[in-house]
């Protein structure tokens, strides 16, 4: 026997699998529930019960608490699932020419949700998988093997959580070289942990960013719902060897109002309409009555469409130079829009070098959609969806483009000192701005200029040496906003203030926090003026360190608008990241100032993520504000904090954008 199908009482399941063991059966589906899903712990030790015949047997097995498996191909429907029962034209469409779409689900009614919705669309499912609680394999074991399934094309997912995450980066990484979409929802968003209270960076980069950030690097689609997510997939299967260049969209409809209401939706998701060239539109004008227009969108009216069909237009609109992707909005409620003209269809859909995607305004009728499949076409009936799956492919090809180049290009992990290494192994978890720039000084990192004053005169003394207006503030691991305890003061110039704002700012510190450890005041030159950044590390529980950009100084108290990715991250990747940011209009020029330079930005951030990547004691570290300077003129490090594994949750220090 190759194969069992566990369905007893969940008290019998490790008897059972144990006897399939013995018996020389290498891979179980359990279907019964009973495990670590339920309450107390019978269930917890039922579970691992089975984790342990698993690994006495190395026996493949899904579940427990699952819904079983399709594999198509066989054909076997080893589920309770009541999709998969007498499934109308078969498990899998006959004349479709879409590729292979798998999907693994860590809820099992989810899993075989895609299934049920996805077939009448005429995709071709070659395995659904529901994973339960995983006792066997787990989602990347499963994700890992598909990918190597030449009947796969197109990879969706349904994620919790990954049981071993640290394994996900080369599942993705291998995706990516074979350019096979992975398509995932990540679901279950959790707060950051307690000690997040010792730095921005760790309450901005929580785990869900972190898995943002992971799908980002790795080309991963998010997937926001199910139907989204089939017609992405959708487009993905029919044009995963054409994927379109840019997201110019050209957009064919009989009816001028689907085309203006597509157009809107098409640049809402951050695609472009724009006009045609002059010989495509002379070629398209041939065709059209008076009342027509070859404008982008391409109303061709009824009358085309009834007397000539959609394929003469396409073929026309699918040469132009001017656009990377059509879109045809038009009713598909009838056969004789689609039927007359397959052969023209057909032929077109083979030569074509460009994705073509009809979207249906009307309810489309499932023998028009199948003839479409066959035809090389999907067939969607979503305006927003049609415009993210042009979105998501064209995201991918310039993904694909941008990962060949960047694969061998990570940087090493940076080189830690001995004696850098031994002060954060020392800290007591958290090094407040002083200790902070000492060693971020010691690393290239950051200029330190600073001075630790334990008295107004050494402050004096200080602010002498450096010759310029200087900064004073209280430096404590214990006091974490030190704006509102009346603790730092601003462009002091003369020796009479800072020996007044010296005075002040401790008895303000010790009055706030009079258990607070206070190491002293540190003094520090005023910096010039430019555009506060934050440049963090966050270590993700799964993923490991986090590097994150986003608007620094007191506006990071206010905006949640930032960027992530995994450390250590090469120039390149930081450029295209702050590419995707909202905010770049701050650097760019683009808000009217003048251009800051974003080239020193990415280098200190480079070389934050490589230490990070090598720091391994470093939970958090906030460089916040780091003021960005105009262009050629570098940045500045105004403020640090770096928080270590020794940082007890219940403390909260000193948040660096005070």
């Amino acid at each position: 026997m190759d194969l069992a199908i566990v369905t007893i009482p969940a008290v019998y399941v490790a008897d059972a699998l144990e006897a399939c063991g013995e018996r020389g059966v290498r891979a179980a589906v359990i279907i019964s529930s009973g495990f670590a899903e339920e309450r107390g712990e019978e269930g917890a030790a039922r579970e691992a019960a089975i984790r342990r015949v698993v690994e006495r047997y190395d026996m493949a097995v899904l579940g427990p608490n699952g819904e079983g498996f399709m594999n198509a191909a066989t054909p076997l429907t080893a589920t309770f699932s009541p999709t998969v029962f007498d499934v109308e034209n078969g498990l899998v469409p006959e004349h479709s020419t879409g590729g292979g779409v798998a999907v693994v689900s860590q809820s099992g009614g989810i899993g075989f949700s895609f299934f049920n919705r996805g077939r009448p669309k005429e995709l071709r499912f070659s395995f659904v998988v529901s994973m339960g609680n995983e006792a066997g394999l787990e989602s990347l074991d499963v994700l890992d093997y598909l990918l190597d399934d030449a009947s796969t094309h197109v990879l969706l997912g349904f994620v919790e959580g990954f049981r071993t995450p640290a394994r996900f980066a080369g599942v993705a990484s291998k995706a990516a070289t074979l350019q096979k979409p992975l398509v995932l929802a990540k679901v279950g968003r959790s707060e950051a942990g307690a000690a997040a209270a010792a730095s921005h960076t760790a309450s901005l980069a929580g785990s869900q960013r972190a898995y943002e950030a992971m799908f980002a690097r790795y080309g991963i689609v998010p997937g926001r719902d199910v139907d989204e997510m089939l017609d992405i997939a959708a487009a993905f299967s029919f044009f995963r060897d054409r994927l379109p260049k840019g997201k110019r969209v050209a957009i064919l409809t009989p009816s001028g109002g689907a085309g203006i209401w597509l157009a809107d939706v098409c640049e809402a998701h951050g695609l472009e309409v724009p006009p045609l060239d002059a010989a495509t539109r002379a070629a398209i004008d041939a065709l059209l009555p008076a009342y027509g227009t070859s404008r982008n969108p391409v109303d061709v009216t009824a009358q085309v469409i009834f007397q000539l069909g959609y394929a003469p237009v396409l073929e026309r609109l699918a040469a132009s130079p001017s656009i990377d992707a059509v879109l045809v909005a038009g009713s598909l409620g009838l056969l004789r829009y689609v039927e007359p003209q397959l052969d023209a269809l057909t032929a077109l859909g083979k030569r074509i070098d460009m994705p073509v995607i009809f979207c249906a305004y009307t309810l489309a009728r499932p023998e028009a959609v199948a003839l479409l499949a066959g035809a090389g076409f999907p067939c969607l009936t979503s305006m927003p969806n049609a415009a993210r799956a042009i979105a998501a492919m064209a995201d991918y090809a310039r993904f694909l483009d941008r990962f060949a180049r960047e694969r061998d290009a990570l940087p090493a992990p940076m080189a830690i000192p001995a004696c850098v290494a031994a002060r954060l192994a020392s800290s007591r978890g958290v090094l407040c701005e002083h200790e902070a720039k000492s060693v971020l000084a010691e690393l290239g990192i950051a200029e330190n200029r600073d001075t630790l004053a334990e008295s107004a005169e050494d402050a004096v003394s200080a602010a002498a040496l450096l010759g310029q207006p200087v900064a004073l503030k209280v430096q404590s691991p214990d006091i974490s906003h030190r704006h509102q305890a009346g603790a730092v003061a601003l462009g002091l110039d003369s020796a009479d203030a800072i020996r007044t704002a010296h005075r002040v700012i401790l008895d303000n510190a010790r009055n706030h926090h009079p258990e607070a450890d206070i190491h002293g005041v540190l003094v520090s030159p005023m910096s010039a003026r430019g555009v506060e950044i934050i440049i963090g590390i966050s270590r993700d529980a799964d993923f490991g360190p986090v590097l994150v950009l986003g608007a620094g100084g007191t506006l990071v108290e206010v905006l949640d608008e930032v960027i992530a990715t995994p450390a250590p991250a090469s120039r390149l990747q930081i450029l295209d990241l702050l590419d995707t940011w909202k905010g770049k209009r701050l650097l760019d020029g683009s808000a009217g100032s003048p251009p800051a330079d974003i080239d020193a930005l990415v280098d200190l951030a480079a070389l934050v993520s490589r230490f990070a990547a090598a720091a391994d004691a470093v939970t958090s570290l906030d460089l916040n504000p780091v003021i960005v300077h105009e262009r050629g003129q570098g940045v500045s490090v105004v403020d640090a904090l770096i928080v270590t594994d020794k940082c007890q949750p219940t403390r909260a220090p000193s948040a660096a954008a005070d």
